[in-house]
């Protein structure tokens, strides 16, 4: 004789009790992740001008590909102040079984990522951010993954070293 099934429950969850990430807690950036960003930028707006001035000299009407190019600088420009708003927002914060990472300006979205559910983790290091020391986190999760940025080598390191160990850790308590 099989046991009677149990009736299914899905009782309401008091939210005021459950944990959150305080604002406080969360660790920014390097600072020198938006020097990292602005030099981006900068090679670009240098390839943009020595382009609108080598078709300038080509050209008849000189002016027209100046006016395109210091429009593409104004645009530029815009989108660094924006970046400069952008990474001082950005922010990450580990606890014991997950790691959240913050960013936005003027929609702030911040996303979380279990211990329990991470597949593995990598540090890359691009050229730019090899010269200035730094690194980035990528944490791959089923169905999803977080990626953290502007991390000094040593923190990527130690973060991704840790993901893994109390992802591993995690996994055994099941």
């Amino acid at each position: 004789m099989e046991p009677s099934p149990q009736p299914f429950e899905n009782p309401p969850i008091d939210i005021a009790g459950l944990p959150t990430l305080d604002d406080n807690d969360f660790i920014p950036l390097d600072p020198r992740y938006l020097m990292v960003s602005l030099v981006g930028m900068g090679i670009f707006a240098a390839i943009v001008l020595l382009a609108g001035v080598v078709v300038a000299i080509a050209v008849e009407m000189a002016w027209i590909p100046l006016v395109a190019a210091a429009g593409v600088l104004a645009i530029i420009a815009i989108s660094a102040v924006l970046r400069v708003l952008e990474v001082r927002n950005i922010a990450y914060q580990v606890r014991q079984r997950d790691i959240s990472y913050r960013r936005g300006v003027i929609s702030r979205t911040v996303s979380t990522q279990p211990f329990v559910r991470v597949q593995h983790a990598r540090v890359n290091r691009g050229p730019i951010q090899r010269l200035f020391g730094l690194a980035t986190v990528h944490i791959t999760a089923a169905g999803s993954g977080l990626v953290i940025p502007g991390l000094a080598n040593e923190e990527a390191e130690q973060i991704k070293q840790l993901v893994i160990n109390r992802a591993g850790d995690l996994q055994e308590d099941l």
